[in-house]
């Protein structure tokens, strides 16, 4: 992977947006405007997948593009996974229009069909991703400024809490995407310049900076905990893709020794690790207490009533209204959702339903061993990052969180048996889907 656009790529890119009707056009744009997006602002999230999704729908082709998702496993699981929650509204305890809502909340699962669509082509999945990262380094910059300035710039921050427009717990999701990318475009860069003899010490230099950045705001600048287990696993994956065994022990050695010093010399670290032990104690001790962050409170509740309803749930939407139910006479607090995507589509649509999502990512990391190499890293660092971090949240559920899986699950699937399915019905003459497979995205 190069480090940056080669001139070919410039050439097919250019002949993307500027061939093809005016809503196929603006359909592309909006597309590479959402990964912009994404780390920023959730509104401007909103605002971008509107519009795309109103150019998709109005810029026709509808044959084509149902021949492309047909063709492709991962779309159909996406709309299966959005049929099941559809079908569990029509028992739903909590009535047509929270179960409505809450369907709604899921639509990220639609996402992933239509942007694969557009994603077909190599240099246009390549810009994707360099759109996210340019949004990455504009949120870490923003969270800098707050840190010297001493100001919110966005969200209310706390003192070891540098936010901007997310919670601590998305941004530090986004940090650790944006640490494994540009730690892929750094070790691409070095690559280059040592095999090849180019001169790509300037971007060497650009990615590494930026990259000891994005590591230093992670895990001395914010308190998410779901960052710093998605750190630690995506720096696992990274050293295992490019060394093998012999990388998965040294990073897992490499990432226990961090955690060590950590815990002693960082007091934010530290603090965090006791409010972990402090639940953990609170919830399974002789005696059980109240924690202020009773997220394990959360998943014994919800446990408790998947056990109840094991294979249909109460339908979609009903989480809030059921499990204020189940709390009825005690002091535990109320929530929306159980903080873990896992346990909420399981109360909410059963089991099975819980399972097809654990399926469908699966079967997501088994193909991406049929990616290019690319597509296959950014494949996998997303999917860790998804299936970890839905142990602790309902990040499909959230804007963000779904829009992250869907908008990246597209970009690296696209890359995916590309030569049965027809072409795509907005690719110029001049963007075929063989150049884009002569080098990984």
């Amino acid at each position: 992977m190069s480090t940056d656009l080669p001139a070919e790529y410039a050439t097919d890119l250019w002949s993307w947006f500027r061939t093809g009707t005016p809503l196929e056009r603006a359909t592309r744009i909006l597309a590479v405007l959402t990964g912009f997006s994404i780390p920023l602002s959730t509104s401007f999230s909103e605002i971008c997948t509107t519009l795309f999704i109103g150019c998709w729908l109005c810029s026709g082709n509808w044959r084509s593009k149902w021949t492309d998702i047909r063709s492709h496993v991962v779309a159909l699981g996406a709309l299966c996974l959005f049929g099941m929650l559809g079908l569990a509204m029509t028992w739903s305890t909590a009535g047509w229009f929270a179960a409505a809502r809450c369907l709604l909340k899921y639509r990220e699962f639609l996402y992933i069909p239509m942007f694969l669509v557009v994603f077909r082509d190599a240099p246009l999945r390549r810009v994707a991703v360099s759109a996210f990262l340019l949004g990455g380094v504009a949120l870490l910059g923003l969270s800098y400024s707050e840190w010297l300035i001493g100001t919110d710039i966005g969200m209310e921050s706390a003192s070891q809490d540098f936010v901007i427009g997310k919670d601590h717990i998305i941004h530090s999701l986004i940090m650790a995407l944006v640490v494994y990318l540009l730690a892929g475009r750094t070790h691409a860069a070095l690559e280059t310049t040592w095999t090849s003899g180019q001169r790509n010490w300037k971007w060497v230099a650009i990615y590494g900076v930026l990259l000891s950045l994005a590591i230093y705001n992670e895990l001395c600048m914010l308190t998410g905990r779901t960052g710093y287990v998605v750190l630690g696993a995506l720096f696992c994956l990274f050293c295992a893709e490019r060394m093998g065994r012999r990388g998965l022990v040294i990073a897992s050695l490499l990432v226990a020794v961090s955690g060590w010093a950590g815990i002693t010399f960082s007091s934010s670290i530290r603090s965090r690790v006791d409010q972990t032990i402090s639940q953990l104690r609170n919830q399974l001790g002789p005696e059980r207490k109240h924690s202020p962050d009773p997220r394990m409170e959360f998943y014994a509740n919800s446990l408790q009533m998947i056990s109840r309803h094991p294979w249909l749930g109460t339908g979609t939407g009903s989480f809030e209204r059921e499990y204020a139910k189940q709390i009825a006479g005690t002091d535990d607090a109320r929530t929306t959702d159980p903080h873990n995507e896992y346990l909420h589509l399981a109360c909410q649509a059963g089991i099975p339903t819980a399972l097809a999502f654990l399926s469908l990512l699966g079967l997501q990391w088994f193909l991406t061993g049929r990616l290019p190499v690319a597509e296959r890293s950014l494949g996998r660092g997303v999917l860790a990052a998804i299936a970890l971090g839905s142990l602790f949240n309902s990040l499909i559920l959230s804007v963000t969180g779904g829009l992250i899986y869907s908008y990246f699950s597209a970009i690296a699937f696209a890359a995916l048996d590309t030569s049965s399915a027809a072409a795509p019905s907005q690719a110029p003459p001049s963007a075929e889907h063989s150049s884009g497979t002569r080098r990984a995205a």
